[in-house]
């Protein structure tokens, strides 16, 4: 019985990583055609920065709201 509650929730999850990896790599094709720059990494260190500080407000903001 838990070996089937793992399967699916593995499946659940990995279906879940597939759809994030597509999804980024259309944008990244996207970029690319339409002849966008590619960031540099100081840009990219800095846009991880400004989404993981905001990630953590929303998680916090949410908590503390319940």
């Amino acid at each position: 019985m838990w070996t089937f509650i793992f399967l699916v929730a593995a499946v659940f999850f990995a279906i879940g990583c597939l759809k994030w990896k597509v999804s980024t790599l259309a944008l990244i094709y996207y970029m690319e055609k339409n002849r966008h720059k590619v960031p540099s990494k100081e840009e990219m260190k800095e846009c991880t920065g400004f989404v993981v500080k905001n990630m953590i407000k929303d998680l916090t903001h949410w908590a503390g709201s319940h």
